[in-house]
C-alpha cells in the first residue's frame, strides 16, 4: 500500500510543530523551577477545598446518606483541588513557556502557509 504524498507532507508538518514546541520550551530550561514545598504548600488549601466540596456533593446528592461515594468524592475533589493549586501556582512559569511555543510553532505555520500559497511579488 502506497502512502499519499500529502498525508507524507503533513505527517512532516505535524512533526515540525512539534518540534518547535518542544524547542522554544527547551531554550527556556535553564530559568529554575518553582519551589515544590512552596508550591505544594499553597495547593493544600485547594485541595481541602476540593474535597469538602466533593464529599457534600455526594452527601446532597445521597440525600444526606453518606458511605463509600462520599469517601470517593472526597479522594476526586481533593486530587482536583490540588492539581488546580499547583497549576494556579506555577500559572507565571507556564505562561512563560505557552507564549515561547506559541511564538514558535507560529513561525513553522506561516512557513508553511507560505510554502502552500507561494506569493509573487511584481
Amino acid at each position: 500500500m502506497r502512502i499519499p504524498e500529502s498525508f507524507k507532507s503533513e505527517v512532516i508538518y505535524a512533526r515540525d510543530i512539534v518540534k518547535a514546541g518542544l524547542d522554544a520550551t527547551a531554550s527556556l530550561g535553564a530559568e529554575p523551577a518553582p519551589d515544590l514545598a512552596r508550591v505544594s504548600q499553597s495547593a493544600l488549601g485547594f485541595a481541602i477545598l476540593g474535597a469538602s466540596i466533593g464529599a457534600l456533593g455526594v452527601y446532597l446528592g445521597r440525600k444526606g446518606r453518606l458511605g463509600n461515594t462520599a469517601i470517593l468524592g472526597s479522594v476526586v475533589g481533593g486530587a482536583l483541588g490540588f492539581t488546580s493549586g499547583v497549576a494556579w501556582a506555577t500559572r507565571d512559569q507556564t505562561k512563560r513557556y505557552y507564549q515561547a511555543a506559541t511564538h514558535n510553532v507560529q513561525g513553522v505555520r506561516d512557513a508553511h502557509w507560505l510554502e502552500k500559497n507561494p506569493v509573487a511579488y511584481a
